[in-house]
């Protein structure tokens, strides 16, 4: 009889590849504006609808040896390249999560135990794959991707209030080896907190009262291409700009002050409070902490510094995995900007200054998985003597 973790594993190869088609729609179509339901997947020349047979993950494009059946067009090795990176990805995580001693609190409790929390992972993967490849292409997160993840991480709380998730197979005992977001003591008011004031600025800013950063378009200097990422840095006035963003956060970090003061003395712990704070702690830290970077790089070099769309994924990237690891995944991302630079760029034109702007999503999401993955040896390493499961144990929250 096939082990539950090894059938989870081939059932979630094959179904990343089956997401994997699907992010292939969200590429092509979310940038352009286009429905990704509808029309039905067709062929780009001459918009022959896909046979149910043509559209197999993987197979479907070796047995047409990339060529539309009808006229022939060429079909991009995209399709199937990202349809395969997804399948593995699926299983990749499964298998290191319940296959391995990388993340014990899984294998211990089993996937029946956690497939909530595990199903919530895998969507973040889907969408950082998405973000990646859109991002890659065309200098753009779109904040439909970002968000989806964001809501799925509520998931978690939700499925531990109504037990799908036996809480004892979440809280291990000790604080790192927790497998959702968890806020405890006066994180709980400053999570709450920080959120009112995150409302209040958005309502603010629908209804005009604050204004929006970077609305208006920089006027193209003659000579340059309207498409050319670089022209982010041109823009007349980003100081001033930031500093408009800086307004927006005003109420955002009042208010997380005040509930994270009024809040010191909370002790007792309810799970599902503490689960649903962790989840609005890791978004508005994971956010909060590239929008921080953001500012202050604008602030200092007098050019817009990161993108908010690289705020908003590692926001959801906090909500799902929580603010410790999302931020030490956007330390990690740097190290692997510098080598994609080396590797796109060469060395030379690296010491020449003659790099052109580079995508950061992409080291983001390469980060967030490698984190995702070793976390605890990161945390081992870090925080030496902690000792346990996985290397870290024993840290009170």
């Amino acid at each position: 009889m096939i082990p539950l973790e090894l059938f989870a594993v081939i059932l979630l190869g094959v179904w990343g590849c089956c997401v994997g088609s699907f992010l292939n729609v969200v590429i092509f179509r979310v940038p352009e504006g286009l429905s990704v339901v509808s029309p039905p997947s067709r062929c780009p020349g001459c918009e022959t609808k896909l046979a149910w047979y043509d559209n197999v993950p993987v197979l479907g494009w070796l047995w047409l040896r990339g060529k539309c059946r009808s006229c022939k067009m060429k079909i991009s090795p995209q399709y199937p390249l990202i349809e395969a990176l997804t399948g593995l990805l699926f299983a990749g995580l499964t298998a290191a999560y319940y296959f391995t001693d990388l993340r014990p609190p899984f294998a211990e409790a089993g996937v029946a135990a956690t497939w909530p929390v595990l199903g919530v992972h895998l969507c973040l993967i889907a969408c950082m794959v998405a973000a990646t490849v859109i991002d890659a292409k065309l200098f753009i997160i779109p904040l439909g991707i970002t968000w989806t993840a964001a809501v799925m991480a509520m998931v978690q709380p939700v499925a531990l209030l109504v037990g799908l998730i036996d809480p004892r197979a979440i809280q291990q005992g000790d604080f790192w080896d927790s497998l959702v977001p968890v806020a405890m003591g006066s994180e709980v008011g400053l999570a709450i907190g920080a959120t009112i004031g995150l409302l209040i600025s958005v309502g603010l800013l629908w209804r005009g009262v604050f204004p929006q950063s970077f609305a208006d378009e920089p006027e193209v200097p003659e000579g340059m291409d309207p498409n050319d990422p670089d022209l982010i840095l041109v823009h007349p006035h980003p100081r001033r700009e930031v500093m408009k963003e800086l307004l927006f956060l005003a109420p955002v970090i009042a208010l997380g002050i005040l509930g994270f003061a009024t809040s010191a003395a909370l002790e007792e712990s309810v799970a599902g409070v503490n689960a649903i704070s962790g989840v609005l702690l890791g978004y508005l830290i994971g956010g909060g902490v590239v929008w921080a970077v953001r500012i202050l790089g604008t602030l200092m070099f007098g050019k817009e510094a990161m993108g908010l769309g690289d705020v908003h994924l590692m926001a959801a990237v906090g909500a799902v995995i929580g603010w410790r690891d999302a931020t030490l995944a956007f330390f990690v991302a740097p190290f692997i900007g510098i080598l994609v630079v080396l590797v796109t760029s060469g060395l030379a034109s690296v010491l020449k200054g003659k790099t052109r702007i580079i995508p950061y999503g992409p080291s983001l999401c390469a980060a967030t998985l490698i984190v995702m993955l070793l976390r605890n040896h990161f945390y081992a390493y870090l925080l030496p003597g902690m000792g346990g499961p996985g290397g870290v144990s024993g840290v009170s929250p």
